[in-house]
């Protein structure tokens, strides 16, 4: 089916529904809450809308306007008749699923996603290749002609200026940059948004840094580099494979968390042909080509060290 035909899908369904549930995946970056949220503003004119999201306290959400649907809590009295998942490449990466898969009402899923592992999970499928859920949004809000607010315009502008790493990355179309364009006339403002996104470190976001230095390894003759943060660091809220990307001559990157004794999350980023996805699928993680993630439910030093035997034997 084409998108403008998925357009429409979703527009009927919509017209129709009085009770949604607007979620993400589990560690939500600026693209997934910004989409729900420009989404939930777009869609919530004589209908009962929230937009659930677990640990939703972090800095992610400093650069967007205030909203008061949002639930940190499942709303277990909240009988949805459409649960909309935004930048999710399947039900299984949102934080606490089970509560939807496990669900006894009736009810719609729509999947709304730019990953290209995407297991199109949803009763309605809206997933295209696209520099992020939030570009992809504001294409299907022009096509169904619903109006961007200027809160909605902030909300869009987070969301593909920080999956796009402020304009600069590989996914960066002439289309991405105007729709940016459209969405500033509209009401975002990029010096506002990006001071609150990226000019906001805190003391633990330096210790956090430091740690990430002393801990790097680099195999130059390999062309990757990974680094490791033990679970007794302080909690920042900087994303340290951002930082360590800038290495140079270093096409993969990789930051090992320790989240717990035996729970280990994994972000890897690549600068060249190699496709993150791929290998995070072989450790059921996922994401895109250029970036992607896994959850591991083991020890650190085992995680380190079945990755990178993977990846040297590849």
């Amino acid at each position: 089916m084409k998108h403008k035909e998925l357009y429409q899908q979703f527009n009927h369904h919509i017209q129709t529904a009085q009770k949604i549930l607007i979620t993400a995946h589990q560690y939500p970056d600026i693209d997934a809450i910004g989409s729900c949220l420009a989404l939930a503003e777009a869609i919530k004119k004589n209908k009962t809308v929230k937009v659930w999201i677990p640990k939703n306290d972090s800095k992610e959400w400093d650069c967007f306007p205030k909203f008061d649907y949002i639930e940190k809590d499942f709303p277990n009295n909240f009988k949805f008749d459409t649960c909309i998942v935004c930048d999710c490449s399947n039900l299984e990466r949102v934080d606490q699923y089970e509560h939807i898969s496990n669900a006894t009402h009736t009810f719609t899923t729509i999947n709304i996603d730019h990953h290209s592992d995407n297991n199109y999970f949803g009763d309605i499928n809206i997933v295209k290749t696209i520099s992020s859920v939030g570009e992809l949004l504001y294409e299907l809000f022009q096509h169904l002609n619903i109006p961007i607010s200027s809160p909605m315009a902030i909300c869009l502008y987070a969301a593909i200026s920080f999956d796009t790493g402020r304009f600069a990355y590989s996914n960066v179309t002439e289309k991405t940059l105007e729709t940016a364009s459209k969405l500033v006339k509209l009401g975002a403002t990029p010096y506002v948004i990006t001071q609150a996104m990226e000019e906001n470190k805190s003391e633990k976001d330096f210790q956090l840094i430091k740690i990430a230095i002393d801990n790097l390894v680099i195999n130059n003759d390999a062309g990757f580099a990974y680094t490791t943060i033990p679970k007794r660091s302080p909690k920042g809220s900087i994303k340290i494979i951002d930082f360590i990307r800038q290495l140079k001559d270093i096409d993969l990157l990789i930051v090992f968390q320790e989240l717990q004794s035996k729970l280990v999350k994994v972000n890897l980023r690549s600068k060249s042909e190699i496709n993150v996805s791929k290998i995070a699928q072989q450790f059921g993680g996922g994401g895109h080509d250029k970036a992607a993630g896994i959850v591991l439910k083991k020890d650190l030093e085992t995680c380190q060290a079945e990755l990178i035997q993977y990846i040297q034997s590849r």
